[in-house]
């Protein structure tokens, strides 16, 4: 039986045999040391799976950028949505959690800057000592290096592994109005952690046949931490580098709207050269050529998303 200490949340896994035909049972949380007491009555199945001792605080504001399958404009989403909420008068923070750095060396810092593995290297609670300005206002970013790489062999297999970004950041969360994670075309040590602290996802897509395996590898995933956490991950799918004089493209895009009906976000980001341009100089496409159709359409991504989380 799951149980939660009224104070300051830490959950226990208690041994059934040894609360069994008791109405009340009087317990002491050995986080915080509050005594008190419990009915031992049947847990929701959700909340039974969740591990001992794990607290699940609930990050309102936090934004997973995520898709299994590489090349589909997850940085680019990252970088220009960020930016797009920043002019908007929104505190945001970008952390980059993929080992290539992209969003990092986007951003015009260098790929050696200290990242998360460097805060867990050094066992600091200090995140503002890491997060770094960047020269757009309300815009700061969590870097990555070349060390994140070693994050799954040094925590793999510690427990609660998959919470290690998220007790990180219950200090620093509310200090931001979006916390946006750009991650890795892999589900593993890094994708679950950004899931397990999100409570949104959005899927970039191109309409390319086998991208739509990577829709249903990350819906997949959400299950596993919703039944893991027992709390709902809302997601969407952004189609981007949409051509849409491609007979393909239109036939695909159709087949992913009647596939996923409403978790298809109405913004499509087109194919523009503008975006490649803009990279090669190290720039969101905004700053670039506010002009432009992708710096339009990332504008009105941020605007869709602030509606649907109101």
């Amino acid at each position: 039986m799951i149980i939660t200490c009224d104070k300051c949340s830490t959950r226990y896994n208690l041994n059934d045999s040894l609360i069994q035909n008791k109405p009340v049972i009087k317990v002491r949380c050995s986080k915080c040391n509050n005594r008190f007491e419990v009915s031992p009555q049947k847990k929701e199945a959700d909340l039974e799976l969740l591990p001992q001792n794990v607290m699940e605080p609930h990050f309102d504001n936090t934004i997973s950028i995520s898709n299994q399958k590489g090349g589909v404009a997850k940085t680019s989403t990252c970088l220009n949505l960020g930016v797009s909420f920043s002019m908007m008068d929104k505190k945001v923070l970008l952390i980059d959690f993929d080992v290539q750095a992209n969003l990092t060396i986007s951003l015009g810092f260098a790929s050696n800057t200290p990242s998360f593995f460097d805060i867990l290297h050094d066992n600091s609670d200090d995140l503002d000592g890491y997060i770094i300005k960047t020269k757009y206002a309300n815009l700061s970013l969590l870097p990555s290096n070349s060390r994140m790489a070693l994050l799954t062999k040094h925590y793999l297999h510690k427990p609660n592994f998959e919470f290690l970004l998220r007790d990180k950041l219950q200090s620093i969360t509310d200090s931001y109005d979006y916390i946006i994670i750009d991650t890795p075309p892999a589900l593993g040590f890094c994708t679950l952690n950004a899931l397990m602290t999100s409570n949104y996802v959005i899927i970039p897509t191109p309409c390319e046949y086998l991208s739509m395996h990577g829709i249903n590898k990350i819906e997949e995933i959400i299950q596993i931490v919703q039944r893991r956490t027992g709390r709902t991950i809302d997601y969407r799918i952004l189609i981007t580098m949409h051509d849409a004089l491609s007979t393909s493209s239109k036939v695909i895009y159709q087949k992913v709207k009647s596939m996923f009906k409403d978790k298809v976000l109405n913004t499509v980001i087109d194919q523009d050269q503008k975006i490649k341009e803009s990279q090669i100089v190290q720039l969101p496409v905004i700053h670039y050529d506010k002009n432009s159709p992708s710096a339009r359409q990332y504008v009105q991504l941020a605007h869709e998303i602030i509606d649907l989380k109101a």
